[in-house]
């Protein structure tokens, strides 16, 4: 069974790729949840940022096994591919609402307590990082390098097809995939 903490973060985080850390209000993610404000302050007793920060850390660690599953098995380029097909599906299947969960904070960081500017920093940290060690058990040099290419790379094209309500952006980036890894 769920426990309400569960609920409040992964209910957050769905909010969040939504409608970005300003649009999620406590109150409807308590309304979606159906507990009342003390359940937030019991689970969370710094409020909102606590939660946020815990849904970054959910969203970015969900995201992280849809792209270990698109990478599983797969030489470089196409595990890669697969990364950027996640990206273009969940753009589709949300009709182009949900952001990255984890750009969806980033963005605005820089108004926000060091603990959430943490947590994002530790979510795109871990995704370069294990992204870096995939390359580098495939024989791919300077594997670090490559990884922060590459996330910069999709994480741009992601939020362009996002906004441009286009993944064109998402699948142009897959003809650069070689490129870099051959580079």
């Amino acid at each position: 069974m769920i426990s309400t903490k569960e609920k409040l973060v992964s209910t957050a985080s769905k909010l969040i790729r939504r409608k970005g850390y300003f649009g999620t209000g406590i109150n409807e993610v308590l309304n979606e949840v159906g507990v009342p404000k003390g359940s937030l302050y019991h689970h969370f007793p710094d409020g909102k940022n606590g939660l946020i920060r815990e849904a970054i850390l959910h969203g970015g660690e969900a995201q992280m096994l849809k792209y270990g599953e698109a990478l599983r098995g797969k030489p470089a380029d196409e595990g890669l591919c697969g990364m950027v097909d996640v990206m273009i599906k969940e753009l589709r299947e949300s009709d182009f609402r949900d952001a990255c969960p984890i750009t969806a904070v980033a963005v605005a960081a820089n108004t926000m307590t060091k603990e959430i500017q943490n947590a994002c920093h530790e979510i795109f940290k871990g995704w370069q990082e294990n992204l870096a060690g995939y390359l580098n058990r495939r024989g791919i040099s300077d594997a670090d390098e490559k990884a922060k290419q590459l996330y910069t790379m999709f994480e741009g094209a992601y939020v362009l097809s996002q906004a441009h309500r286009d993944t064109m952006y998402l699948e142009n980036q897959k003809k650069f995939i070689p490129i870099i890894l051959n580079s």
